[in-house]
């Protein structure tokens, strides 16, 4: 079972696009969401969280990369990611692991 995510947010940069040979693409952007919290001494402390997305398509929308710019406040649902990999540096070999969202959907809201 993949957990499915729901994040509301602002984009941190206008979206960018892949196009694979097969003519199919990925339009990947970053999520900012926000959460707050009173810290011990009653000082309210914004915690801010990245989340990389990515949205797979049989071709390039170019609609909805234009809507997809900085700024733009969004929600975002999808299934979250796992990808994991090996380096190997010298004689040692470091192992990396990063998640991302597969959007499901998108709602932009300007």
């Amino acid at each position: 079972m993949k957990a499915q995510v729901f994040v509301p947010g602002k984009l941190g940069q206008d979206a960018t696009v892949k196009e694979f040979d097969n003519g199919r693409a990925v339009i990947e952007f970053s999520v900012a969401s926000n959460s707050f919290y009173t810290d011990k001494d009653g000082e309210r402390i914004q915690n801010t969280q990245w989340h990389t997305c990515k949205k797979f398509t049989k071709e390039v929308n170019q609609k909805l990369v234009d809507l997809l710019e900085k700024g733009a406040s969004v929600l975002v649902s999808g299934t979250l990611m796992y990808n994991e990999w090996e380096e190997v540096v010298g004689k040692k070999s470091i192992r990396h692991k990063d998640a991302y969202i597969e959007v499901n959907e998108i709602d932009i809201h300007k």
